[in-house]
């Protein structure tokens, strides 16, 4: 069974994980062993509640939390 192009769970999850109160983004990564990819959520703070809330797989894919802090746009920069 081949499963969805990591880029499409992505889109089709995103909204769902930045609802979650202190997510402050979410892309494609890789594991530790730097070949596996998986999605990474920025967190402004690693927490036990955000850990309960985030999934720990997506459409079989790990989904692992990397503490980001708060992320702002730069000086004088507008979307």
């Amino acid at each position: 069974m081949t499963r969805k192009d990591i880029n499409a769970v992505l889109r089709d999850h995103d909204n769902e994980l930045m609802s979650i109160p202190g997510v402050v983004g979410i892309y494609v990564g890789l594991m530790p062993d730097d070949e596996t990819p998986c999605l990474k959520v920025m967190a402004v703070k690693e927490t036990e509640d955000l850990n309960k809330r985030i999934p720990k797989t997506l459409e079989g894919y790990a989904v692992l939390i990397e503490e980001s802090g708060v992320i702002r746009p730069l000086p004088g920069k507008t979307p």
